[in-house]
């Protein structure tokens, strides 16, 4: 392993110089830590960009498939929300209950992924050979709040179609199969 030195600048001039000077008459290699962590993180820019569009690819995946669950779950229960009507709930308590339903299926998703997520970066840092503990990888990031109040708002957007439904769902009809 070769030395590794850790040199401060008297002049702004030398920060430019000094490294080019090093790197042309000597077998060493200058480099800049604020230099080349500034072009690593231009080099991982498209990186964590792609990501960002994943994620939010993801995210509409799962605004789809929870709107299709809810939709499939309202086809299969629609004689037993006509039975609650008929037991003397309202169309808007109908209403609310599969709101509630979609609401709270994107809650406890979002609240599994962040923790799924946390572990993984747990797992992830002690494979590399970081020193982080379990307690630093469950540290929650205020962003994190964020992710919850989008999973929430997601759950009653993709609700609201199968909740209209069932508010409109005709007792008669669906107690008599037509």
């Amino acid at each position: 392993m070769s030395p590794i030195m850790l040199i401060q600048y008297r002049n702004p001039a030398a920060i430019g110089m000094f490294p080019r000077l090093v790197n042309q008459n000597t077998a060493m290699q200058a480099a800049s830590p604020a230099i080349e962590s500034a072009r690593l993180f231009s080099l991982l820019g498209i990186g964590i960009d792609s990501l960002q569009v994943l994620a939010y690819v993801i995210m509409l995946m799962a605004a789809l498939s929870v709107f299709i669950s809810l939709y499939n779950a309202l086809k299969n229960r629609k004689y037993d929300l006509a039975i609650m009507r008929t037991l003397g709930a309202s169309q808007g308590k109908l209403f609310g209950i599969v709101i509630a339903e979609g609401i709270l299926l994107t809650f406890v998703g979002a609240i599994v992924g962040i923790l799924i997520g946390h572990v993984a970066v747990y797992l992830i840092g002690t494979s590399t050979g970081g020193t982080a503990t379990l307690l630093e990888a469950l540290d929650l990031l205020p962003q994190e709040a964020w992710l919850l109040a989008i999973g929430v708002a997601i759950g009653f957007v993709a609700a609201v179609i199968p909740a209209v439904k069932a508010y409109k769902t005709s007792i008669s009809q669906t107690l008599s199969g037509n």
